[in-house]
């Protein structure tokens, strides 16, 4: 696969960067079919520059620039005296010269040019044999106003496998209807700046009716090539994730669902899955909100939640592993009922627990009597230290985030922080909630998440390096949080079993807000869980929005989990330890 990826980057991409003189030129001299410009004897004409690549970190190529043609009408008033008469007659003409051989009709295509631009775009994607065709017979019937234009075009190659992340490049018209390229979503948008490259602007001389008189080679300045991007993905796991993603949506009957691989230990994104997602190469078919869920799309977590419950609880010193609690149906906190998950089935509760049960069998009671030992005075500051309610600052635009209704609020609420304690009132994207416990997963530290490796310009190379953000909880703690949440998947979450690995993780079923109160029928299905529990290099979340099969993370998120993990780590050369 690295080798046919590599193959196609030379064999498709390296012509390109050949022909950016030449299709330079092409403007100038080859493509260029004069309007009337009477008394001008010069013109400003902008070159465009070839945008950057976007590849994965092993060189695949997954955004490339490739050169395309497009007609372009343009009708200066002071060309044509401001006549609609004229402007008429000249539209005739060209559509009398061109559509029998496009095919089509340039006055139909122009119908909604704007009366306030000079300049419309009639065709775009233009073979290069119908390029020169069509400046042939603008050349022989000496029309006006008409020019095919070479231009870069954004392609693809891996279609709707990473949509979201790397996003898209749109035509947008400047205020005087001349169209330039500019990134929309994920990296093309994040890092619009290093991808444009420079364009160069020249004068072109004319002659007394606008014509473009000869000019020399030399004077042709070249535009600066944007840079070229490396990520931290690879494209190979990004395939196995989006796949084993694809069959949980369909086994669960689910619409949609995300999940997020990163390494805990340098904060690097190795693979973002949102389905469904976009294919970028017709971004013209995309609705206005085109996005990526895992950066962009706010969700109660959960039970998962729990995991930074008993990390503060841990790291505070008021509990221990072997601690004991009494584990009852429900309890009363800050004057509103919360009760266990299964409390129809144990109406009593499951009677006296320690503190790796309570996560064994996801006791909200259980979390919700943390939070009460912890008082609002130390629980929000643990949950700022995980990151909670604060954007990641991860290298993607549109970071979404939600304040949490803390103890000192004029919103706040005892009850809320008795709901905070197991996932409910409080909000988080799918990456927030994964780098929030990848804090566990690397000795209590949290690192910066981000998707681009290297920015590779005329100058050099510009590698992003890991940046601890802070320290969430000691080592000791994590260490021990480890060995909990170990015990889940051995004990009850066993479709998170993954052969060969002992892996730590925690399930999540999650109720979804309405305006009216809580859904009572969907849920959000989830796991987040690490491994090797002795050196955990590797974390995944799976979310899964609204299965129909079953409700529980446990049934459907917690077996996306492990195939995707069994896949993935011998990929990753992360040995089995049993």
């Amino acid at each position: 696969m690295k080798e046919q990826s590599l193959r196609f980057w030379v064999v498709a991409f390296a012509p390109a960067l050949v022909l950016g003189l030449a299709l330079a030129r092409l403007v100038y001299l080859a493509f260029w079919a004069p309007e009337v410009v009477f008394g001008v004897q010069a013109r400003e004409i902008r070159l465009e520059p070839r945008r950057g690549s976007i590849l994965d970190r092993n060189g695949a190529v997954l955004a490339m620039d490739v050169p395309r043609y497009r007609l372009v009408l343009e009708y200066l008033p002071i060309a044509y005296g401001g006549d609609p008469r004229r402007r008429e007659a000249w539209l005739n003409r060209i559509d009398e010269v061109l559509a029998p051989f496009l095919g089509f009709s340039l006055r139909e295509a122009a119908a909604g040019w704007p009366d306030t631009w000079w300049q419309f775009p009639v065709a775009r994607d233009l073979p290069e044999d119908v390029a020169r065709g069509v400046a042939r017979r603008v050349q022989e019937a000496g029309l006006r106003g008409v020019r095919v234009v070479p231009y870069w075009a954004r392609m693809y190659p891996e279609g709707a496998l990473l949509g979201p992340v790397v996003g898209f490049v749109v035509f947008r018209p400047d205020p005087e209807g001349v169209e330039r390229r500019s990134g929309a979503v994920g990296v093309e948008r994040a890092y619009e700046r290093d991808l444009a490259g420079r364009p160069v602007v020249v004068r072109v001389p004319v002659d007394a009716e606008g014509r473009p008189l000869p000019l020399d080679e030399a004077a042709l300045a070249e535009p600066e090539p944007g840079a070229d991007i490396v990520l931290t993905l690879d494209r190979t796991l990004q395939a196995i994730v989006a796949e084993e993603l694809a069959r949980g949506l369909q086994e669960s009957r689910a619409a949609r669902g995300d999940a997020v691989v990163l390494n805990p230990r340098t904060g690097e994104i190795l693979a973002m899955v949102s389905l469904p997602g976009f294919d970028p190469n017709h971004p013209e078919t995309l609705p206005p909100d085109a996005r990526n869920p895992a950066v962009q799309d706010l969700y109660e977590p959960g039970s998962v939640f729990k995991i930074l419950t008993m990390a503060a609880a841990l790291e505070a010193g008021v509990v221990r592993p072997e601690s004991r609690y009494l584990d009852q149906g429900c309890v009363e906190f800050g004057g509103a009922p919360i009760c266990n998950w299964d409390a129809a089935r144990y109406p009593q509760g499951r009677g006296w627990l320690d503190m790796t049960e309570l996560l064994v069998y996801s006791r909200n009671v259980g979390a919700a009597a943390l939070a009460r030992m912890l008082g609002p005075e130390r629980f929000y500051p643990a949950l700022h230290a995980f990151g909670i309610g604060e954007r990641t600052d991860v290298d993607l635009p549109d970071e979404a985030v939600m304040r949490v209704r803390a103890y000192g609020d004029p919103d706040w609420r005892e009850a809320d922080m008795g709901r905070q304690s197991f996932g409910q009132a409080v909000s988080v994207t799918p990456l927030q909630m994964a780098v929030a416990v990848s804090a566990v997963a690397n000795d209590g530290l949290i690192m910066r998440p981000f998707v681009v490796r290297e920015v590779r310009t005329a100058e050099g190379v510009r590698r992003t390096e890991p940046q601890v953000r802070r320290r969430a909880l000691s080592a000791a703690t994590a260490r021990a949080l480890r060995e909990m949440l170990a015990a889940v998947i051995e004990r009850e979450a066993v479709k998170a079993r993954v052969p060969g690995y002992r892996m730590a993780g925690k399930t999540g079923t999650a109720q979804i807000p309405t305006p009216f109160g809580y859904d009572p029928k969907g849920t959000i299905a989830s796991f987040v869980g690490f491994g090797p529990v002795e050196d955990p290099q590797v974390l995944i979340l799976v979310k899964i929005d609204r299965p129909q099969r079953s409700p529980w993370g446990s049934e459907e998120a917690a077996p996306v989990f492990a195939r995707i993990a069994a896949r993935i780590l011998p990929l990753l050369r992360i040995r089995a330890g049993e």
